[in-house]
């Protein structure tokens, strides 16, 4: 699927009330990186690419839409 045909998707799955609550949407994640294969050369990656979803999830619902410095990314264990 495009970006574009994503983008387009999750906009009319918003408007029609379909989306997650950003608690359900961190469940979600949740529930995928437990589905993870440890042995998956990826699994790191994919791990991390879910739980800078699941951060950018919590800084919407909690009003913290500034941009983290590396520095923070660094100190979080996250390159």
């Amino acid at each position: 699927m495009k970006k574009t045909d994503v983008l387009v998707t999750v906009m009319g799955m918003a408007r029609s009330g379909l989306g997650f609550t950003p608690t359900d949407a961190l469940a979600c994640i949740s529930d995928l990186i437990e589905q993870e294969d440890p042995q998956n050369p990826f699994h790191d990656a994919n791990v991390e690419r879910l739980l800078r979803l699941g951060a950018c999830i919590w800084s919407m619902k909690h009003g913290m839409l500034a941009q983290p410095s590396s520095e923070n990314f660094l100190r979080a264990g996250l390159k």
